[in-house]
């Protein structure tokens, strides 16, 4: 019999070798982009779900060191691809010195025999049922290598995620970050993106929580009197209409600014623009992907996104025109791309007035994407998960090489974020501002 007194939760960092051409890139523009800095999420949820007479410390490694020789009872982590070659390297630490570690996230659901490999205990799927089963399990020692959720979870039993357990002091000390703390309403997406992962594990249809348990979570945030920025963390916070406006009605007493994820369906209606930006969302991401629409067929089913190509000058204006930013999300590397889309990149979106990030294709393990370029041969290696930094090409292109990639992700990031472009946005919003009722800053 085990008993657990104190658990290490960690996130190991997100950054790889692959990445190093970026760092001069962040450096050279960092008084205009400012990447985003976020506590995990799943940490704080799974915190939630565990029984509270045990101590539980969140480690992010992307904002503190780890301390490999602080005395847990049981180390848990979690990974996407990207991360998991260090938290492997993490768990041999912990193993080494006896201390059980399980693992968790969308690495070791979609390769739960790589993952069992390296630690004592494998979470497949969402965990908030089967991390109390494990550590019932593990009291008294009848614990399982593998332990796999039966269905999707349903998020109103939902608890409120230990968002006192974030390492507040640290995070505030990252000046050089937008520092955001997460909140979810829903899960799923109907979009069923190619390279996205997201339907596959977590379901084509949205599940969601209750307007009160939202509004609950953002009223533990604000008693903590976190300065921050909330981040809704749902893939596409505004997929459903009705329920989007009956939350954003909730959201306008509290008084909160905040950041969604959404696609470019939202600017057709009017009334929730108006319902968001009085609510207090400063900012909308946008997964465009491409501008053209050659490279969008086929990445939905239904070319759901390849049919929206047109609407996309329309929809940002008319975002914009109601007093919300729009962060576009770029992908450079399918099959119709060559040297020129940087530059058409770009034009777009400099002649939009709107902020951006640019990846290059990457496809995660478990997305039908990944399943199709193993099949067509195209990857440089078999596993390749040091290369997932969204910054690298690791697959054979037609028309772009390893260094062309590289080189033109660091030139659209030059080009987007110099003083002139930066400028350019913010003339072209201030007017806007202008005209809308005043809000909360």
């Amino acid at each position: 019999m085990k008993r657990i007194r104190k658990i290490g939760l960690i996130n190991p960092t997100t950054y790889t070798p692959s990445e190093k051409h970026m760092y001069d890139m962040y450096k050279r523009n960092i008084s205009n982009y400012k990447p985003y800095l976020s506590s995990p999420l799943n940490l704080l949820t799974i915190a939630a779900h565990t029984p509270r007479d045990i101590d539980v410390r969140i480690i992010d490694e992307n904002i503190e060191q780890i301390d490999f020789n602080e005395n847990f009872d049981l180390v848990g982590l979690t990974a996407m691809s990207q991360q998991a070659f260090r938290a492997y390297e993490i768990a041999g630490h912990f193993r080494n010195r006896n201390i059980p570690v399980a693992m968790g996230g969308i690495h070791a659901t979609v390769l739960p025999e790589e993952a069992a490999g390296h630690v004592d205990a494998v979470f497949v799927g969402e965990a908030e049922e089967s991390w109390p089963a494990y550590l019932h399990d593990l009291k008294t020692g009848n614990e399982k290598k593998i332990y796999r959720n039966e269905k999707l979870f349903a998020l109103d039993k939902a608890l409120t995620p230990r968002y006192e357990l974030i390492p507040y002091d640290l995070l505030k000390s990252k000046d050089n970050y937008i520092r955001l703390i997460p909140v979810e309403a829903t899960r799923g997406c109907p979009h069923d993106c190619s390279f996205c992962i997201v339907p596959e594990y977590y379901g084509r249809t949205l599940r969601k929580k209750s307007l009160k348990q939202i509004v609950e979570e953002i009223r533990t945030i604000k008693q903590l009197k976190y300065d921050s920025l909330v981040l809704f963390v749902d893939d596409n916070l505004f997929a459903s209409h009705p329920y989007s406006k009956a939350l954003l009605r909730e959201l306008i007493p509290l008084k909160i600014n905040y950041i969604a994820q959404t696609d470019i369906r939202v600017a057709s209606d009017p009334e929730l623009l108006d319902l968001a930006y009085r609510s207090g969302c400063v900012l909308m991401l946008i997964g465009f992907e491409s501008i053209d629409t050659g490279n969008l067929e086929g990445i939905n089913r239904n070319n759901w996104k390849m049919k929206q190509v047109g609407t996309y000058m329309d929809g940002i204006k008319k975002i914009q025109k109601s007093g919300i930013l729009v962060f576009g999300s770029f992908i450079i590397g399918f099959e119709n791309d060559d040297s020129r889309t940087f530059e058409k990149i770009r034009d777009f979106v400099v002649g939009n007035n709107i902020s951006a990030h640019f990846t290059i294709l990457t496809a995660l393990p478990g997305c039908r994407l990944y399943e199709q370029m193993k099949r067509e041969n195209k990857f440089f290696r078999d596993v390749f998960w040091d290369d997932l930094s969204f910054y690298t090409l690791y697959f054979k292109h037609p028309n772009i090489d390893r260094e062309m990639a590289e080189k033109g992700i660091v030139w659209l990031y030059d080009e987007v974020y110099n003083d002139e472009n930066s400028l350019k946005r913010y003339r072209h919003m201030m007017p806007l501002f202008k005209e809308l009722p005043e809000r909360w800053v």
